[in-house]
Parts: structure tokens; sequence; C-alpha cells
């Protein structure tokens, strides 16, 4: 496999063939797929759905195991943490962490949006749990992300003071705080943010932070518009001035549900909803490429999104978050060539 297919760059027919067994078997609700292959159990693993593909794939008793046991020991990280913050004055939210369950990824994100607390809280972490700090891509450190692995935990344990990729702005980062609310989950209290956030987060980092849509991406965006009411959706989606950036991503789970053969009233009902209030898909013409997971958003479309925030941005008033915006296409390709430099290492830019 080349360092272009790897990474999405170049999407072929194999790997369409793979993505679309492996879709249609979790969207079909347990359809196994017609062969399982070391393959199809590496792009599970890779979008975050192997323990919920786990029984289809026929994944050893020991396999399944050793994933609950990473699952187990990223709810004790979030625990410790999130007693040792609240005994210490600091207000936070977890983000995304525990969304794809029974799946969960390589670490966990707070949201500490105050800065004073932000800084108390690193100082936490170096000082009296001796945290290692994990290196930061460019765009990390102009955002003010902190990145850590704490003794005895495998899982990365990472800080963000706000909801973006270079500092643009999306969410007010405070009013996700105050509309935080503690959650049962695997029999543990977690703050969470509001279902309405979370859906705007979920595309908000997959499309400008990681520029991939990812098989949980999709199955978790489905349940969440279920739980979410379309029209407070729509308002955060339009105050954030990702409208064009929100048709797109309905229009990639779209094209997987209909390659997939499976029908969502609740998603249609919200697709239908954001066409009648924003317009059409701008960038519909940009989404013929194959569907391979992780999807990887095409170039173009990246770039265009990124170009029609920045001019919406600008018309408020943003200037900053304007010309970060702007700056964003530039860095996306400069963390393509730092990764093929690196031989598919990470390209540490983006």
């Amino acid at each position: 496999m080349t360092f272009l297919e790897e990474i999405g760059g170049v999407k072929t027919a194999r790997r369409e063939r793979i993505s679309l067994q492996l879709a249609r078997s979790l969207l079909k609700e347990g359809t196994p797929p017609p062969e399982t292959s070391k393959q199809l159990l590496k792009l599970a693993r890779k979008n975050k759905v192997l323990l919920r593909f786990a029984n289809l794939l026929g994944l050893s008793s020991k396999d399944i195991e050793d994933e609950k046991a990473g699952v187990d020991e990223a709810f004790r990280l979030q625990d410790e943490m999130s007693e040792v913050f609240e005994r210490s004055g600091i207000s936070h939210v977890v983000i995304k962490s525990f969304d794809s369950l029974p799946d969960v990824g390589h670490d966990i994100d707070f949201l500490v949006p105050r800065q004073a607390e932000m800084e108390r809280a690193r100082d936490l972490l170096l000082g009296k749990f001796k945290a290692r700090t994990q290196a930061l891509t460019h765009c990390d450190k102009l955002l003010g992300k902190f990145s850590c692995f704490l003794p005895g935990y495998a899982h990365d344990f990472e800080l963000y003071p706000t909801i973006s990729q270079l500092g643009e702005v999306y969410l007010d980062p405070e009013k996700v705080l105050q509309d935080r609310r503690k959650e049962v989950m695997a029999g543990r209290e977690i703050w969470t943010t509001s279902n309405e956030d979370r859906v705007l987060i979920r595309v908000i980092h997959a499309i400008f932070r990681h520029n991939f849509i990812k098989l949980s991406d999709i199955i978790d965006f489905l349940k969440l518009a279920q739980n979410s009411a379309p029209e407070k959706v729509l308002d955060k989606v339009k105050e954030a001035n990702i409208c064009d950036a929100f048709l797109f991503y309905l229009g990639c789970i779209q094209r997987f549900l209909l390659a997939c053969e499976v029908d969502n009233p609740s998603f249609t009902r919200l697709r239908d909803e954001s066409a009648a209030r924003f317009g059409p898909d701008r960038l519909k013409f940009l989404s013929k490429d194959r569907l391979v997971l992780p999807y990887r958003i095409p170039n173009r479309a990246l770039f265009i999104i990124f170009m029609l925030k920045a001019v919406r941005e600008a018309a408020q008033g943003r200037w900053k978050s304007s010309l970060d915006c702007t700056v964003a296409p530039a860095l996306v390709v400069l963390d393509f060539l730092s990764a093929a430099v690196r031989s598919g290492g990470r390209g540490m830019v983006w």
C-alpha cells in the first residue's frame, strides 16, 4: 500500500470495496461482511469501530478483552483527572472522548476555556503528577493545546482552550462549558456537552481539524441527530459560519447511506431542514470521488470551505478568525509535504 493510498490521497476501487463492506455491516445493523480479513480488522480499528464490529468479525475473546481493558483505562483516567480538577476548582467538560462507545480513541480530551484555570491545570499535571509532555504540531501550539502522558496510563491526556484548529472561532467555549451536564456512562458520571454542541464539535473536528470523516463519525452523528433539536443545531451552525461545511458533511454521510442502502429518517429530516434554511450544497460537484474510509475531505473542498468561512468571519468583523481561515489551506499543504518527507510520519504542521 502506497503512502498516498494510506492517507486517503489516492482512493482506489479495492479500498472502496473493503470500506463499503465495513460500512454496510454496521450501518445496516449487524449485517456480516461477505469475508473477513486482517485488512478489514485494521480498517475497523482505524475507523474507531472495532468493538462495535467485534462479533461480526469473529474477533477472539482475548482481543476483545484487550480492547475493553483499554476502554476501562480511558474511563479511569477521566475519573481521576475529573476528580482532581473539580477539587482544584478547574472547570472542564469532556469533548468527543466517549461519544463512540463501546469504542474509545487513543486520547482523553478536556475543554478548559478559562486561561487562568488552564495554566493551573498545566502546572498541576507537570508538577504533582509528573506528566510527560507530548510533542505538539505547529497549529496545536498556536491554539494553546496541552497534551501529555500521565504515569501508569497509555492514553494521551489533552486539554483544549477552545474548539478550533488555529484559533478561528466556531463555538463560544465559555457557553459550551455553561451548557455542560452530568451524564452517566458505563456507570460513571462524566461532564459532557449538550447534544447540539456535540453535533457541532463532531463536524468541526472532522472537517476543520482532522480533514477526515471516520465511520465512527458517521454512526455517532446519526445517533446524535436523533437526540438533538434540529432548529438548535442549525442555529449553532449559522452562528459558527459553517453552513457550507455542514451541508458538505451531510452530503458525505448521505453518499455512504445511499451506497449501503440505508434509510435514516432523523438524518433525512435534518438534511432537508438544512437545505431549506441554507440552500443547496454548493460543493456537491466535488463529491464524486470513491467512498474510501476514513473518508479524506478532498483538498479542493477543504480549501473552499475555509475560504467561505474566512469571508463570513470578515463580514462580521472577526478579523483574526478570518486570517486564520485564510492561511489554513497553505498549512494543510505544508503538513502534507512534511509528512511525505518523513516517509509517511506526522507532518507536525497541521
